[in-house]
């Protein structure tokens, strides 16, 4: 990983974060991850019914940029069901840049529960055939965290395991484990739901 990769993908997510935490309405989360040779930034938004995000992942010989605009839906079961137009590219060292247009949707859903809160996130889309799931559990008033996902597309698959760790205000620290690419990684997260 190149220090003006990274330097590059942290830069995005900060301007994204800085341009949505004003707005004060639902809700914004903004994570920045970094591991040995890969390092990535997630973006979601939403705003009432609409909800825009994004994803940035730079790598040792390129980088991917996907973003979506969807609209949600409330279920029977308590989860809020997202669908929407997406827009991605794929940009490697000395290859031709691709890019596509797809449809995301999304399943995700935060409770309560006696032990502290559970939280789950399904997602899908057309672009590169790519999903995601996950499942968080948040520990009292410990301030902890912890979360599983796996992800996969035509181009990747890994399997995550992540600890966070709340701090006053919307700031958490993170650290993990991708079991597949066998790399840890630390980062950040600012979360205003």
């Amino acid at each position: 990983m190149t220090t003006s990769g990274f330097l590059a993908t942290a830069g995005l997510a900060a301007s994204l974060a800085l341009s949505a935490l004003p707005a004060a309405a639902d809700g914004t989360f903004v994570q920045l991850e970094q591991a040995q040779s890969t390092s990535g930034a997630v973006l979601a938004v939403n705003r009432d019914k609409l909800n825009y995000g994004g994803v940035v992942s730079h790598w040792d010989g390129g980088y991917s940029v996907v973003g979506s605009l969807t609209y949600g839906f409330d279920t029977p079961i308590g989860a809020s069901f997202k669908i929407g137009p997406a827009v991605g590219g794929v940009y490697k060292d000395g290859e031709e840049d691709e890019y596509d247009f797809g449809v995301r949707a999304s399943l995700d859903h935060w409770m309560p529960t006696s032990f502290g809160s559970f939280y789950y996130l399904g997602e899908l889309n057309s672009i590169e055939h790519s999903w995601f799931g996950l499942v968080s559990f948040g520990w009292g008033d410990s301030g902890f965290n912890t979360e599983l996902s796996r992800g996969g597309s035509d181009s990747y698959l890994d399997t995550t395991f992540a600890v966070n760790k709340h701090y006053d205000g919307p700031v958490s620290l993170r650290a993990g484990y991708r079991f597949i690419s066998g790399e840890f990684f630390i980062g950040f997260s600012v979360n205003t739901f």
